[in-house]
Order: structure tokens, then C-alpha cells, then sequence
């Protein structure tokens, strides 16, 4: 097409859509687009998963046009619509320069967590207060940050019948008892009234207030400091009404003055009568390629996510909020930026809709932690990362080489040592620019980062001008007085304060180390992606692999691999040809699912301290996904010695790995993290991880020239239209009420959930227990009706059915919580209310037209008396009992393995691949498992992992595998010094354990031989691409090119 006939398309399809129509009324039906057809085309444009070019949106409506269709907008029609409707809505995208002169831009924090209360789907989701919960431990407000927060960020108000009761303000009970709450939280009914005193019309939740009872005498008011608890049902009068009264003016008593100036709340007059609340973040920080190509195109991201809202929301793509973005700025550039929008939100107060009450509220936000990987958390911290002697960011472990390879020094790697605070960090990073003016300075500053783990990267160009000019200053130049000390110290500090513009010191180092609200070294949390999966399982992995290639098992682990039983792993497939090819390139996925089945394939083909570290490797993955803790102690305590337990087996395997390598150590910190917030899996990054991709699309689509702007204005235009389409609420500019889109714009969304997928919002698909798969094409046929004595559930004891009674055998059906189960699975079911493990024999659904099975067949496992000597496992054995269950009483699908080991399964027959849904010619091998009636449940299966621990039999529970943990200990450093140098665990090594029945125990399998090498050897060791996350352990955390 001419460039003159696009003109004249643009011109007849623009003059449909008139760019000076008048703004769309707000009680119309498409409000605020002005008609249906932009509205669809604006939608399909604005979805983050489809991302389309203007090329591409250019192309789409010009098919468009010439199918036909008559009302088809232009892009430019489009986009004066968008621009129009970010006037109505609001736009939150500011420009920032930084400290550094360099310029980006970033969505406003205050904008996004007002779009999340005016919103029904995301505000309905919130809990407002932290919960104590007891023992039971599920999300971020039931952790010790929010259930126990400092006054600075803890919620301070309610709302009853309209009126708001702040804390340190005197209140007035229904019983006539005065009162100054302190903190807000829900609480259940029998922790308050005690459990004799509950009744069934209580509520699940009580909100509840702790704090100090008041006595009124003719003195005045005396506070009795002695905390007690009170639902806030029991409120009466606030003090705005209290302070009215005349028995007010008795004022507080000398003892009690103290509170007489707390009150009113300052936030009582700024809010103006709205309740206030606060809005905890977690902000993610990364580094991520802008390119889907291999070409490095690296950009620093943040996002955050208020946690406020479940981690069943939080989970979601659609509840993630980008804030920043850019090419140029360092990492701590822009946290400084994301630290001031949230401090300035605070500061000022956000003043949103509640969509839950109806109601203005007023916002202010705090950040609940950082998360990130293990660098970029280092550089957060002004940690010098591995090269500092005191290598961790949380706490002061480590020491001096030497030290580390005392008793004394590397017995400590194995516990948490004293805590760092912001306060110390900020002291020593003052102490390095006072060093940075002193003669020598260069070397002070590098062994005082080196001494105290603490650099700050935000004042490197400060020390470093220092540096530079202290040198220059003192050298001596041909005909030139040397200058004097004195002179020259009077000169640095004039550079100083030159650099610092104005500004005070503190506020040119890390802007997170004085955040309020912010422990930057608590709230750092160890996160369980890189430092767990990408961290100790890879490490293991790489060792593993170089034995078995050094024995020439890896065919064997191969077929094994190949023949595994996945079913109820729920995990990706376990594609043998990738994982033994590309063995040195998986990524957190491969080595999740590796871990729940490593013991079962390598279970005598390594030594067994090997295999004890799989095995416990296993129990550690299975406890930190858990989404849901039952008893936090228990749980606390049974992972401390799960943690434990494999840093003992880690030093019998390859003692220098626990130096050589920090993220062993910082296992020990994950049980204080859960504590402090909620399950490990909270505060992993995989969300944002898989978020990265959608920030990917916004740059590969940008011409590049502001590529930080273009990515700002991109998700703004998305988190509109997230907003609109569900129902959110703005301020109208014409107006000044509250309103939301017409309701044609509503339905759209409701009409097809799958439409909803368009903007990051999943929905878990509904199932229905028993809905079955009958077994043939032609499955309702006569042909394949059976009557009732031609089943296999007929022959079974105490089986009901008339005997007339027809049925269809269903290949597979759906259980209680959702898995899919087919013939031969093994499941857990529930009858007459125990548990047991059983495999499936057969399903049968009645012919009544309903596809849902109503007799299920089942064979009993029962379980032997011991765990398996060598796997540590519980062991089953098909038992003669049958039963007929219920769909119902099928609760869930489970992980069975044959016990080779004892079978002696070492027989392998050759099957057809399967190549495009077809049978190929190429064959692969597979395990011919014996017919020994022994098998092994899987417990390191993180699907159903709450069934699998309920039906294990006490006697059964797990038990440490590292006997005597102080000797192993010993001997490892002994080991060590032992060595004239502490060998990299990467290196090769000219002699191998022994192979199949006949190895021997190593005292140390994965550490090198001391045998000098041949030359011209090469490394057989398994090697992988080195990424940024894997190359802390060699570099200090400032961020590194891409590898």
C-alpha cells in the first residue's frame, strides 16, 4: 500500500473516531472509553503476555479494515483515547535524577498501593492488621515484623461505627473501664474468651486491641502499665469524645504525664477523619537483559507487592507492581529513588478509596523486606561479599584464613554469630572515608572493607575522588614544596564537602540503612531460589556428576532416570537426554525436581555420605517450600536440625566447600527469616524471577532511546487497565466522586474469565471429585457396559451395589483435593477415618449419564516396621486387603518408588521412543524392576507434602544421619590443614571412588585427590556457565558483567 492510500485509511477510520469528541459521560455504558470497539482493541493492546509492536498494532487493524468490519479505531484514535483516559484515571510515571546526574524514570509507590484499595478484587484479599495465630503459620502478617512492629510502622487505628480510635489515645469501654490501645491485631475468639467460653455464632477472627488499662481518680488519670488484651468490640468513645468531657480535665498524674502529650495522635488532624493504615512492601530488586537474544542488555528492575494480601495474590502476575527501571543508573540509585517515593507517600499520607468499606482511608506504606539474590542483597547490606574475611551480610561469622581453619574458627561456620546493625554499618562506613584522608589511605580503606565485611557502594566515587586527589596532593613534584599534612587534610575536607553538595554524610551512604521501619540486615531474607537450588543442590549436583562420570555410571543414572515412576510428583518431566547433556546448565526447576528423587537413582553408585547428603538435601527442599506451617516451633526446630544435619554431612563430603562457599552458612539464618516473616517460600523470587519476562517485552519493543520512560509508561498504561476493567475506583477531575467504569466495561471481563488471563489474572481451575475419563473413544457404547459381578470391586468384601447395577470403567478420575488419579496410581485415601497408603485397581462409573465415578477399587499398602537401611525412607509392601472407596475418600495422589536397591532391579530391556506423538525406530533402555513386593514412599514429594506426613506412622519419622557431628567436624578441618592449599572443589581429581558393591567409604568423596596431576590433563569435573548469582562466592558484590 501507497504511503498516500495509508494517509487516506488513517483520514476515513480517524474521522469515525473524532479525536475532539467530548469526554465520555460518566453514567455511560463503556465509560470511560467512548464505545466498545476501542475499548476491546485498547484491551488486547494493553495485555502484558501479548505485547504487540506498533507494527504489529498497525498490521491487526488494518486486517481489521479489510475483513470488513466497519468501526475500526485508528492507532492515533487510540492512543488520544489512552492519553484523555490517564487524564481522567491518573498517571503516576515521574522523571528522577539522581545523586549521580543520571536520569530514569519510575512509577509512583503511592499511586500503585492506592490502585490496590480501590480496587474490590485485590482490597477484598487484605488483611488490614497482623494475626496471631498461634502455632499455625501462613503468610507475612502472622510473622514477628508485623505481629510485633515498632511504633513507626505498625497500623494506629480502627474504625468502628465511624469512629476511629488511634493508639496512645485514651478511650472509653462500654463497661465505663478507660483504655490506651497500643497495637492492633486479629486474634481467634478462644485465645481471648479461653476455649470453654467460645460459642459456634463467634467469628473465625476477632480484631482485638493490647495495651494498658487507665484508672480515673481524684488525682486524675493513672496509667497501669501492664499489658492486656480487649476486643475492640468492647470500645465506646474515642477521645475526641473522652477529651470533651469535663471529668477530662483532671488531666494524667505525675506518674502518667508522659502520656498526656501523646495525645491526640499527630495522625489524628492530618488524616481528617480517615482511618489509617499501613501498607507493608516487599521490593524486589534484579538485574535483567532488556534483549531476548543472547546479547547482554542489562538493566536494573525493581517491583514490589504489598503484603497486605495472601500469598495465594501475592503469587499472582497481576499483583506485581513495577516501579523502575534503567540501563544507566547503579542499583543503589535507584533504591535511593524507590526509598524516597516511599517515604515521601508516607510522609504526606496517601489518601485513597477503600473499596472494601466504602470509605476514604489514609495509606502509609513501609517496606517489609528486600528480596533479590545473594549479590544484589550484599551490595544492599554495604556487604563486601565472599572476599571479606567476615563474609556474611546478616551476621560477623568468619575471621581471617586462618582462623576459619582453627577448631575454634570453623566450628563457628556452623551457627549464626553476633547480629550486624545499621548502626554499626553506618559507623564503619564513616570510619572509611575518615581513612580514605589519611596518608595511605588506599591500603587502610581495603583492609578495614576486608576486616569488617562492610562496603558501601553508594560512596565509592566519594572515596575514591578522596583517593585519588589525597595522592596527588602528597606526591612530589620537581620545584614545588611538599605540602603539609595539615594543608593537605584541610583540602580533602573542602573536596568532601564539595562532593557532598550540601548534604550530610549519612545522607550520601546507602539510603536503606536509615529507612524507617528498616533492619536492612533482618530484612534481607535468605532467599531459598538461588541460595538453596541454584546454591548447595548445584554444588552437590556438579560433584555428583563427576563422580558417577568418573565410574561410568552416568549411562546407568541415565536409564534409571528415564524409567523413573513421576507420578505424583507433580514436577516437570524429567527429561533424561537434556539432564545428563546439558548437565552442567540446569536451572532452579531441574534441581527442584532432582531433589525429590536424587536417593532413588544414585542409591549405589556413590559413596554413602553422598547419598545421605541427597537424602537430607531432600528433607531440606521438601520443609522450606512448605506454604503452610502447622506448629511453627516444631517446624523451627525440626528444620534447624534438617539444616544441621546436612552442613554436618557437607563437611564429611568437602570440607573446603563450607569455605569456600557462603550459601552453606547462609542456611543457618532461614529458620530466624521464618520467624521474622512468614514460610520461606514468602520471601522467594520466583515470582519476579518470572515476572522479568514482561518487563522483557516492554524493552524489546521500545526504540531504545528512553528505554526506562517508555518501560514506566508502558505498565502504567497496564495497571489502568488492570484497574478499570475490574472494577476500581477513581477520583472523577469533573466530579470529585469516587467512580468506575460502565457497566458494559464490567461484564467484558465476567463474561469470559479467560479474558482476565490477558492481564495477569489466573484463576485455580475448579474440579469436581470424581469427574472420571471413561476408558475408549466410544466409551458409552453397549459394549463397554459391565454389570455389577463382572467388576473387580464385586469380588471385594463388603462391597455394595445392586447386582444389576451397570457401570463404565473410567481410565482416570479426579480426588478430594484435586489430582487427577488414574488405574495403577498410588493415592492416600481416608476410610472409616484412618489413613493409608493404596494403589488404584480399578474405577467405575455408573451409566446414569453423569461421568462422575462412584466406586473406586483399591489395594492397602502396609508399612514395614523400619526405614530402609540404606535410603532412610519409609518402606511399604502391597498388602491382600482391598477396599471400595469413594471418590471423596481419595484424598490425593502420592510418590511410590519399587525398592531396586533390595529387588536387585539390575535388568534392562529396550522400548520405542516416542517422537511427535509417533513410535520412532530409536530405542532407549528402561529398568525391568523384579517382582519383590517392596517399595519405598517418596517423602521427599513436595506435592501433597501435608498428607504424606499424616499418614507416615510415628516410629517412622526421619532421624539424623550425621552420627557424632562434632568428630566429623574435627576431622574436616584437620583435613584441611592438612592440605598444603585449600583446593577449589571445582578442580579435577586423578583418582575416583570405587565402583557399585564394591565402594569404599571416603572420608571426604567430592574433595580432590592430592595426587600431582598429569600434565596436559583436563578437568573431567562437571562445569557450567558461571551466572552473576554463582559468582558471588569469588567477587565482591558490586554488579558484574554477565556471563
Amino acid at each position: 500500500m501507497t504511503k498516500k492510500s495509508w494517509l487516506t485509511l488513517i483520514h476515513q477510520v480517524t474521522h469515525q473516531f473524532p479525536s475532539d469528541r467530548p469526554q465520555t459521560p460518566v453514567d455511560s455504558p463503556t465509560y470511560p472509553w467512548p464505545s466498545m470497539e476501542i475499548f476491546m482493541t485498547d484491551f488486547l493492546f494493553s495485555s502484558p503476555r501479548l505485547y504487540f509492536s506498533e507494527a504489529q498494532k498497525k498490521a491487526v487493524l488494518k486486517w481489521a479494515k479489510a475483513m470488513g468490519m466497519p468501526t475500526v479505531p485508528a492507532l492515533s484514535s487510540l492512543k488520544q483515547c489512552q492519553e484523555k483516559i490517564k487524564n481522567i484515571v491518573g498517571d503516576g510515571t515521574e522523571k528522577v535524577t539522581s545523586a549521580g546526574g543520571n536520569i530514569f524514570y519510575l512509577n509512583s509507590v503511592a499511586r500503585a498501593i492506592s490502585l490496590d484499595y480501590a480496587n474490590p478484587l485485590t482490597r477484598l484479599a487484605m488483611t488490614d492488621y497482623p494475626k496471631n495465630e498461634g502455632s499455625y503459620f501462613s503468610d507475612h502478617f502472622s510473622g514477628e515484623k508485623m505481629l510485633f512492629a515498632s511504633d513507626d510502622i505498625a497500623t494506629p487505628s480502627v474504625s468502628i461505627d465511624k469512629k476511629i480510635f488511634f493508639v496512645d489515645e485514651l478511650l472509653q469501654c462500654r463497661n465505663g473501664q478507660y483504655f490506651i490501645p497500643q497495637r492492633f491485631f486479629y486474634s481467634r475468639p478462644a485465645s481471648i474468651y479461653g476455649p470453654e467460653n467460645t460459642r459456634e455464632s463467634d467469628p473465625e477472627w476477632l480484631l482485638c486491641a493490647a495495651g494498658f488499662g487507665v484508672e480515673r481518680t481524684e488525682l486524675g488519670f493513672i496509667v497501669d502499665e501492664s499489658f492486656i488484651v480487649m476486643p475492640i468490640d468492647e470500645f465506646e468513645h474515642n477521645f475526641e469524645t473522652v477529651s470533651g468531657r469535663p471529668e477530662f480535665a483532671c488531666g494524667f498524674t505525675a506518674n502518667s504525664a508522659t502520656w498526656a502529650a501523646k495525645m491526640p495522635h499527630p495522625l489524628r488532624e492530618k488524616s481528617q477523619g480517615r482511618r489509617v493504615l499501613a501498607v507493608p512492601l516487599i521490593v524486589f530488586m534484579d538485574d535483567v537483559s532488556g534483549n531476548v537474544s543472547k546479547q547482554w542488555n542489562k538493566h536494573h528492575a525493581i517491583y514490589m507487592s504489598n503484603a497486605n494480601l495472601p500469598r495465594e495474590m501475592i503469587e499472582k502476575e497481576f499483583c506485581v507492581r513495577f516501579v523502575t527501571s534503567s540501563p544507566h543508573a547503579s542499583p543503589m540509585e535507584l533504591m535511593a529513588a524507590m526509598k524516597d517515593s516511599i517515604s515521601k507517600a508516607r510522609e504526606s499520607g496517601v489518601i485513597a478509596y477503600d473499596a472494601k468499606y466504602e470509605e476514604e482511608v489514609f495509606l502509609l506504606p513501609y517496606a517489609l523486606f528486600f528480596g533479590s539474590d545473594n549479590p544484589m542483597q550484599a551490595e544492599e547490606c554495604s556487604h563486601g561479599g565472599l572476599r571479606c574475611n567476615l563474609f556474611c551480610r546478616t551476621c560477623k561469622v568468619g575471621g581471617t584464613k586462618a582462623f576459619k581453619q582453627s577448631d575454634e574458627g570453623f566450628a563457628s561456620l556452623f551457627k549464626s554469630s553476633e547480629i550486624r546493625t545499621p548502626e554499626e554499618t553506618t559507623k564503619e562506613i564513616h570510619h572509611h572515608v575518615q581513612l580514605a584522608m589519611l596518608p595511605g589511605g588506599a591500603g587502610k580503606v581495603v583492609n578495614a572493607r576486608m576486616g569488617s565485611g562492610v562496603h558501601d557502594s553508594t560512596t565509592d566515587a566519594i572515596v575514591n575522588c578522596l583517593l585519588e586527589m589525597g595522592k596527588s596532593l602528597r606526591k612530589s613534584s620537581p620545584g614545588q614544596p611538599k605540602l603539609s599534612e595539615a594543608t593537605i587534610q584541610q583540602r580533602l575536607a573542602e573536596e568532601l564537602e564539595r562532593l557532598l553538595g550540601g548534604r550530610t554524610l549519612d545522607d550520601a551512604i546507602n539510603p536503606l540503612l536509615g529507612m524507617v521501619g528498616v533492619n536492612i540486615h533482618l530484612d534481607t531474607p535468605t532467599e531459598i531460589l538461588h541460595t538453596v537450588l541454584l546454591g548447595v543442590v548445584k554444588y552437590f549436583w556438579a560433584q555428583t556428576v563427576f563422580i558417577l562420570e568418573k565410574l561410568k555410571s552416568l549411562e546407568i543414572f541415565h536409564t534409571r532416570l528415564s524409567s523413573l515412576n513421576a507420578e505424583g510428583l507433580n514436577t516437570i518431566k524429567l527429561n533424561a537426554d537434556y539432564l545428563c547433556q546439558y548437565k552442567g546448565s540446569l536451572i532452579g526447576k531441574h534441581f527442584k525436581s532432582l531433589a525429590q528423587v536424587m536417593p532413588f537413582l544414585i542409591h549405589d553408585l556413590v559413596p554413602q555420605s553422598v547419598l545421605n547428603g541427597w537424602t537430607v538435601i531432600g528433607r531440606l527442599v521438601v520443609l522450606l517450600w512448605h506454604t503452610t506451617i502447622e506448629d511453627r516451633e516444631a517446624y523451627l526446630a525440626e528444620l534447624s536440625r534438617v539444616i544441621e544435619d546436612f552442613l554436618t554431612i557437607t563437611a564429611q563430603c568437602a570440607p573446603s566447600i563450607l569455605l569456600s562457599k557462603p550459601k552453606f552458612h547462609f542456611l543457618i539464618h532461614i529458620p530466624g527469616y521464618i520467624r521474622r516473616f512468614g514460610p520461606a517460600i514468602l520471601f522467594s523470587t520466583e515470582r519476579y524471577e518470572s515476572f522479568n519476562h514482561v518487563f522483557r517485552l516492554t524493552c524489546i519493543h521500545s526504540n531504545r532511546q528512553a528505554p526506562s520512560r517508555d518501560s514506566c509508561r508502558t505498565f502504567s498504561i497496564q495497571d489502568r487497565m488492570k484497574h478499570i476493567v475490574f472494577g476500581g475506583y477513581w477520583l472523577d477531575p469533573t466530579s470529585k466522586r469516587w467512580v468506575r467504569a460502565g457497566h458494559e466495561i464490567l461484564h467484558y471481563v465476567k463474561a469470559d474469565p479467560a479474558r482476565a488471563r490477558y492481564l495477569g489474572f489466573t484463576s485455580a481451575a475448579t474440579t469436581t471429585p470424581g469427574a472420571a475419563k471413561l476408558s475408549h473413544a466410544k466409551s458409552k457404547a453397549p459394549s463397554q457396559i459391565s454389570i455389577w459381578p463382572q467388576t473387580q470391586c464385586a469380588s471385594i468384601p463388603n462391597s455394595m451395589s445392586g447386582p444389576n447395577n451397570t457401570f463404565y470403567k473410567a481410565d482416570n478420575f479426579v480426588s478430594l483435593h484435586g489430582d487427577t488419579i488414574r488405574i495403577n496410581q498410588n493415592i492416600i485415601t481416608e476410610i472409616s477415618g484412618k489413613l493409608f497408603v493404596a494403589k488404584v485397581i480399578e474405577i467405575l462409573v455408573p451409566n446414569d449419564g453423569t461421568d462422575l465415578a462412584t466406586k473406586i477399587g483399591i489395594q492397602a499398602f502396609e508399612f514395614l516396621p523400619a526405614l530402609h537401611s540404606t535410603l532412610h525412607l519409609p518402606r511399604l509392601q502391597l498388602s491382600s486387603q482391598k477396599f471400595v472407596a469413594l471418590p471423596t475418600d481419595i484424598l490425593c495422589a502420592v510418590n511410590v518408588q519399587h525398592d531396586c536397591l533390595n529387588g536387585k532391579c539390575n535388568g534392562i530391556k529396550t522400548v520405542p521412543v516416542t517422537q511427535e506423538r509417533l513410535e520412532a525406530k530409536k530405542t532407549q533402555r528402561t529398568v525391568v524392576h523384579s517382582d519383590l513386593n517392596a517399595f519405598i514412599l517418596n517423602t521427599h514429594s513436595l506435592h501433597n507434602y501435608k498428607h504424606i506426613r499424616a499418614v507416615i506412622p510415628p516410629h517412622l519419622a526421619p532421624e539424623p544421619l550425621a552420627e557424632d557431628s562434632d568428630n566429623i567436624r574435627r576431622n574436616a578441618v584437620k583435613h584441611i590443614r592438612a592440605s598444603k592449599t585449600t583446593l577449589d572443589p571445582s578442580a579435577d581429581s586423578d583418582t575416583a571412588p570405587q565402583a557399585n558393591n564394591d565402594l569404599q567409604p571416603e572420608a571426604h568423596p567430592f574433595e580432590p585427590s592430592s595426587k600431582k596431576k598429569g600434565k596436559g590433563k583436563t578437568s573431567g569435573r562437571a562445569t557450567h556457565k558461571r551466572t552473576r548469582e554463582e559468582t558471588e562466592v569469588d567477587e565482591t558484590p558490586k554488579r558484574r558483567k554477565h556471563q
